[in-house]
């Protein structure tokens, strides 16, 4: 084989490598971009749940009209949780196991049980016209949890 010829092949090799680590930190840095979305839209969901939750007044403009402000709040404050879990889920931070251990461990809770009784259907239409398979799958999680709820007592 000429010089030339193994030069080349060798800065061909090179090019290849160094194209595939841009490639993967591309690849990552989007990832990195979207958890970084997910965290900050996260955060402003939370900051209006913690508002709902500890302002009544502001419950009571909010509150469905079967619904008295206190309740509402204690809703609101059951789905922060859930919000949070989902948040910890989306960023890969629960294995499947934590998945279904923490699902069933909220449903023990009456007010996580009476906000998913309450809100649950929509939440899964939600996802669904959302098109969004995490939030199918995760919604999916939190009914099978609600209706094993007996069962795991």
């Amino acid at each position: 084989m000429k010089h030339t010829t193994a030069v080349l092949i060798a800065g061909a090799a090179v090019s290849a490598a160094v194209a595939t680590v841009g490639i993967v930190r591309i690849r990552q840095e989007k990832r990195h971009h979207g958890d970084r979305i997910e965290i900050a839209a996260a955060r402003v969901q939370m900051e209006w749940l913690n508002q709902m939750a500890t302002d009544q007044d502001l419950a009571k403009l909010w509150a469905p009209e079967d619904m008295s402000a206190e309740e509402y709040m204690g809703l609101m404050l059951a789905n922060r949780q859930l919000c949070a879990f989902g948040l910890r889920d989306r960023l890969g931070l629960v294995s499947e196991e934590q998945r279904d251990l923490y699902a069933s461990g909220l449903m023990k809770n009456k007010v996580v049980r009476a906000y998913w009784d309450r809100f649950g259907g929509l939440r899964t239409e939600e996802a669904a016209a959302a098109k969004d398979e995490r939030a199918v799958s995760f919604t999916a999680l939190l009914g099978r949890a609600a209706r094993d709820y007996p069962a795991a007592v």
